[in-house]
């Protein structure tokens, strides 16, 4: 399927979804992204949580379904990034608004799909609201069970290495931790069809985490001690 049509495909089931039967919202998380200092690097995950109403109607199992999913981050605190063909990464960041996965090869990156989805991931950037990014990532004609809708469906590595090729460069400060906010515009909904049901997403979960290097907990904890021993004999 061209990514003309998929985009098209998704805004169409997002955009009407208030003409069809809603059910209570899904939950998406990024993931609980811990990196050291000396490694900001991330692997870039969705994992999708149904709302169990939503799952459970009709249509059933071996219908098809599709997600269009929307969030913001802040690119001071992390920043996305898609591999280029030659093994370099894209700052979505720095990337025009609008841009799609289909435009994406003008930049060298080149989405791949996972195995046994049915479907071609699709890619969007959004207008950034104050300074933040929004993007929005989508897949068509997913086979609706519960395998593959609360799987993950992006990433930098996964089963067999084939994921799309994305990941987080984490740049939130050292002790510091970064929760994604919720999109402005909406978070985006999972369409089923034969009749259509949706169900939006709730807002992101997940965080992103620089701890302190081990040496400089080693410093404060022997800094403490030392303290503790002076008070003793001061006493």
């Amino acid at each position: 399927m061209r990514y003309g049509k998929l985009g098209a495909a998704i805004s169409a089931a997002v955009l009407s979804a208030s003409l069809y039967a809603q059910f209570g919202p899904s939950t998406f998380s990024l993931g609980d992204n811990v990196v050291p200092p000396d490694n900001p690097y991330a692997n870039f995950t969705l994992t999708f949580t149904l709302d169990p109403e939503f799952f459970a109607s009709s249509p059933g199992a071996n219908r098809w379904a599709n997600f269009a999913l929307r969030f913001v981050y802040n690119p001071a605190k992390v920043e996305l990034q898609i591999m280029r063909t030659n093994g370099t990464w894209i700052d979505v960041s720095t990337l025009p608004d609008g841009t799609t996965g289909l435009r994406l090869s003008a930049f060298g990156a080149v989405f791949l799909s996972q195995p046994d989805l049915y479907g071609t991931p699709a890619f969007r950037k959004v207008g950034p609201p104050g300074g933040m990014t929004t993007i929005e990532l989508g897949i068509g004609h997913t086979v609706n069970n519960n395998f593959l809708l609360t799987g993950n469906f992006f990433g930098s590595e996964g089963p067999g290495g084939n994921f799309v090729p994305m990941r987080w460069w984490i740049r939130t400060p050292i002790g510091e931790t970064y929760n994604p906010e919720a999109s402005p515009l909406g978070n985006g909904q999972i369409a089923k069809v034969g009749p259509v049901r949706t169900s939006r997403f709730n807002p992101p979960q997940g965080r992103f985490f620089v701890p302190e290097p081990a040496s400089m907990i080693a410093l404060g904890s022997g800094l403490v001690g030392l303290l503790a021993l002076r008070r003793r004999r001061k006493a």
